[in-house]
């Protein structure tokens, strides 16, 4: 028996509700955030029919903390968010100024992780809703 692999949906094929939410990331967002939003939805598009709402809590689910982490490096800046938070730390002498700046690099480092799960969670609510919606 031969498997057929289902190609990706294009962007164009996608249900209006993901089209319009995608076209308003990318005039109402930052630079790389509506990027980020499309490979979630991608990825979301994928999962959904097999597995449901995504729970970031759940254990078990490296493939898609790996997607995720992908994501989150290629167009939400955490690999810069990353390297600044090391070299805060690698310089921290204590004094306020450093202290300061580790900060700084440490709130820069979540706010692309969560922000990359949010733009996860967002997307697999999105997909379920027009899938079921379809059934």
């Amino acid at each position: 028996m031969q498997h057929h692999r289902s190609r990706p949906a294009k962007l164009a094929e996608w249900p209006h509700t993901l089209r319009a939410v995608i076209q308003a990331a990318q005039l109402e967002c930052p630079s790389g955030h509506a990027h980020a939003l499309v490979e979630l939805t991608k990825l979301a598009v994928h999962k959904v029919p097999a597995r449901g709402i995504f729970d970031p809590g759940v254990r078990g689910e490296e493939d898609m903390y790996k997607a995720i982490e992908t994501v989150a490096r290629q167009y939400l800046e955490l690999t810069d968010a990353r390297a600044a938070w090391r070299r805060a730390l690698d310089a921290a002498d204590l004094e306020l100024e450093r202290r300061d700046e580790i900060e700084r690099a440490a709130l820069q480092v979540q706010n692309a992780s969560d922000t990359a799960y949010f733009y996860t969670g967002l997307a697999f609510g999105l997909v379920s809703l027009c899938v079921y919606r379809a059934g």
